[in-house]
């Protein structure tokens, strides 16, 4: 039963829980010619080590051994498609066991889906974090995917593989951010508690990757947002929160809309700075923009501009991003460099343009819907907000609308709003003809729209009766390939 996913990368438990490290001679041997795993004898005929002819073997129920990765690893690409084609072939949620790989790339291969290792190269070779060492050291293999389990555990597993020195471990995670995105972004959760970007490698992140992407495809400016204020980040999550925005926000004298420019993610729209990862991401600043950082801010805020119009456009950003002049002007945009809050000051003024306070909230909430579940603003429109922000709640005609998660910046569904999505056909998970007592399980679902991810809300219907609704605990592909685990955690219900 899958447990907890990570792009790829799985926690199971079972009769074999994993990810595990398999013991040569006592957790795989051989009894005279019959290989033995785990006790049970493998089903198909299997060499140890394999031939080169070898490829998946079935050894136990769900459970493949595939042979000969260390030859494969000569030629990156060829392991990479290798490993998604057999995955394809046999499920998402098979054990893959990885036998012979060398203890520093346990982190890699963990990450690229295997489940199972071995020690048998710590028995020939002696190994540390960057190749071997000429001195044993006892039970390396098992520390390493120890602290494998543990990052995955604490949302860091890729971090830590950003973090491994060694050019094969870089080319097969960047072979498949290159290739492989969208296979890793539907396993990719929509919320993680922290996204530590340590490398260049970080703007390529499924979750990275999945903003930028979704903000093109789904992102609706407010109606209110006729002047446009480009201001940068900062170290502080939220930016509203921080020292430096609060000081800005005193010299603004007119209703801008504030876009926030920003590594890894391009650019926030104020209204989206609580969704996920805008409120959880931290990246090293030393005051220089590296070349793949300039390309994609600058890609960023060209789509931006292009698409979307403005009667004004003021820009505060720091002296280290004049690498964005040619586009601002480009655009008309009033240019102010450096940390000057009297020219902020006085350029917001002319602008006197003035819109209240609760009209921003409701058009905020309104683009932040869209992004959340692929819906028209229009659905918002009307609605009142009870409380003081962030501890909101939404109505509409009446009834409560939507809930609000501080934590995650998310909404949060009601009766109303998942009558919504299940007319929208988003983000619904179609059960059998049952109405839930407790939570629902992958065994109940019969089928679920794809764009859901593990952490989503989501509408819970039989037909087109709405029936529930709470929380993915699955992503689609899960929900419906999947036989075990809870799939839905029910927070209401009809």
């Amino acid at each position: 039963m899958i447990v907890k996913r990570f792009g790829f990368a799985k926690l199971t438990e079972g009769d074999i829980s994993t990810p595990r490290l398999v013991k040569i001679g006592e957790d795989m041997k051989f009894e005279g010619t019959t290989p033995v795993f785990l006790g049970k004898d493998v089903k198909s005929g299997i060499l140890y080590p394999p031939s080169l002819e070898q490829r998946e073997v079935e050894i136990s129920e769900n459970i493949y051994l595939i042979p000969n990765l260390n030859d494969m690893l000569r030629n990156t690409k060829e392991l990479v498609d290798y490993t998604l084609k057999i995955r394809n072939k046999l499920g998402f949620g098979k054990i893959f066991y990885a036998p012979g790989i060398p203890p520093h790339l346990i982190p890699i291969f963990f990450y690229l889906g295997y489940d199972l290792f071995d020690d048998s190269r710590e028995r020939m070779d002696s190994y540390s974090l960057i190749g071997k060492v000429p001195s044993g050291i006892d039970n390396f293999s098992k520390f390493i995917l120890d602290e494998s389990i543990r990052a995955f555990k604490f949302g860091r597993l890729r971090e830590l593989v950003e973090g491994i020195p060694d050019n094969k471990a870089k080319e097969i995670l960047r072979y498949l951010d290159l290739k492989y995105y969208r296979e890793q972004e539907r396993f990719w959760p929509i919320w993680n508690e922290r996204l530590e970007a340590v490398s260049h490698d970080s703007l390529f992140r499924p979750d990275v990757q999945r903003w930028m992407r979704r903000l093109k495809e789904r992102y609706r400016k407010p109606k209110y947002a006729k002047h446009l204020l480009l201001i940068p980040c900062s170290a502080k999550k939220p930016y509203s929160l921080s020292k430096t925005h609060r000081e800005m926000k005193r010299h603004i004298k007119s209703t801008m809309h504030e876009v926030i420019l920003t590594s890894p993610l391009g650019l926030v729209p104020r209204e989206l700075e609580s969704f996920y990862p805008a409120q959880n991401y931290d990246i090293p600043v030393i005051g220089h923009w590296y070349e793949e950082e300039i390309k994609m801010i600058r890609d960023m805020l060209s789509w931006y501009l292009e698409k979307f119009e403005y009667e004004s456009i003021i820009s505060y950003l720091p002296e280290s991003m004049r690498f964005l002049n040619d586009i601002l002007r480009e655009y008309g945009a009033e240019i102010i460099w450096g940390n000057n809050l009297d020219a902020l000051e006085r350029e917001t003024k002319k602008i006197d343009y003035h819109v209240p306070h609760g009209k921003i909230l409701r058009e905020s909430l309104g683009s932040l819907a869209a992004y959340q579940f692929n819906i028209s603003p229009e659905y918002m429109e009307g609605i009142k907000v009870k409380g003081k922000y962030p501890r909101i709640n939404i109505w509409n005609k009446g009834k409560r609308f939507f809930g609000y998660n501080i934590q995650k910046g998310m909404l949060t569904l009601t009766e109303e709003s998942s009558r919504v999505l299940l007319r929208e056909r988003k983000y619904v998970v179609w059960i059998d003809d049952f109405h839930p007592e407790g939570d629902v399980f992958a065994a109940g679902i019969l089928n679920a729209t794809p764009e859901i991810r593990e952490g989503d809300e989501v509408a819970v219907a039989f037909d087109d009766e709405l029936r529930a609704w709470g929380t993915a605990r699955m992503c689609s592909y899960d929900m419906v390939n999947e036989k075990k685990g809870k799939a839905v955690k029910i927070r209401g219900k009809i």
